[in-house]
């Protein structure tokens, strides 16, 4: 009976230690298995930290951006069309003014008949931004000026806003001045914010004190230098609203222009108004420029193939997001200050002053 007892008590010490070891071995072999495919469960975490991340990315949505585009009935078959059909298919909303109808195209009528030519410029962009504020001024949050002979890369446009609240008063373009006077180029195109159009629209756009009214070979960009800064908006040079990028980037010629390396290339009148140096050559021009003006129908569409078609064999694809900032209204007052021309005491003089350049 004792031997028996024995037996059974080294039989079950032998099946526990042999059991035992059995787990231990299969642990072991589990945990080795798992060690040898852990690169595939880091690149299955590094995509899930990748999709978060973007998730992220996601939460604060690209800016409403309305494209004004001023345009004429002759250009209907070429320049705008060629907008339409390009750059003008990545605004949120595209809009052409002119001096007549036309629905294919979205273009609307907002001066006389007949008009619309190279003289009614202020008239058209004064028009123009009142329809676009009536029909759409609460639906979006910056509104792009723009000639149809402009070329714009919305992309560059998105993140160059990014970094500022369409909610405070502010003007983008290629900062120039006359007499004294700041304002962006209309050539180049310019955007105002939200805030900014309130405030032309119900402060300076019926007051003939503070804002020139409608007149024939107005100068559309300059006046609106002095409405937009009379209701208190501030001006933001292109050269000034990315950290570290100090070159234009709303152009207000055409690309080759720059590229040519030489004095000549450049005409006098924009060395002389622009507030900034004009260079040539390869530096010429911000890595994120914005807009190129003087672009024909085929220097239009050489932009769009270079820059949303040719590929490069070999070369990755970069992955960049916008600002998750936006600049505070106290950095704003302080970068870009409120511009100071009081100096002007007629404007109904200064508004006839003849345009030499």
């Amino acid at each position: 009976m004792t031997a028996k007892i024995r037996l059974r008590s080294q039989l079950h010490l032998l099946t526990g230690f042999t059991g035992g070891f059995v787990f231990a071995f299969v642990l072991l072999l589990y945990v080795y298995d798992v060690g040898r495919e852990e690169p595939c469960w880091s690149s299955s975490t590094t995509f899930s930290t990748a999709t978060a991340t973007l998730a992220r990315i996601a939460e604060v949505p690209p800016s409403r951006i309305l494209c004004m585009v001023l345009t004429h009935p002759d250009n209907l078959d070429g320049l705008a069309r060629t907008v339409h059909d390009t750059w003008g298919q990545r605004c949120s909303h595209l809009v052409f003014a002119s001096s007549d109808t036309y629905e294919p195209l979205g273009v609307v009528q907002v001066v006389e008949p007949n008009g619309g030519g190279y003289e009614d410029l202020w008239n058209k962009t004064r028009e123009g931004f009142r329809h676009v504020w009536e029909h759409y001024g609460r639906d979006y949050d910056w509104f792009l000026k723009a000639d149809d002979d402009t070329y714009v890369i919305m992309e560059n446009l998105q993140y160059l806003l990014s970094g500022f609240d369409p909610e405070t008063p502010v003007y983008f373009g290629y900062k120039m001045s006359r007499y004294n006077v700041s304002y962006m180029s209309g050539g180049a195109s310019y955007v105002l914010s939200r805030e900014a159009l309130h405030r032309f629209m119900t402060q300076a756009y019926e007051s003939d004190v503070i804002c020139p009214q409608p007149k024939k070979m107005g100068i559309e960009d300059f006046y609106m230098g002095i409405c937009l800064q009379n209701v208190g908006v501030h001006f933001v040079d292109s050269t000034e609203a990315l950290a570290g990028d100090t070159k234009p980037k709303f152009m207000p010629l055409d690309l080759e222009n720059y590229l040519a390396d030489s004095n000549s290339s450049i005409p006098d009148w924009l060395r002389l108004m622009s507030v900034g140096s004009v260079e040539t050559g390869l530096r010429c021009c911000s890595n994120y420029s914005v807009a190129f003006h003087y672009a024909n129908h085929e220097r239009m569409l050489l932009y769009e193939f270079l820059l949303y078609n040719l590929r490069v064999f070999g070369r990755s694809e970069t992955t960049e997001t916008y600002k998750k900032y936006q600049l505070s209204i106290t950095d704003l007052m302080s970068r870009f200050p409120l511009e100071n021309n009081s100096y002007i005491k007629d404007l109904q003089q200064m508004s006839e002053k003849p345009d030499n350049f």
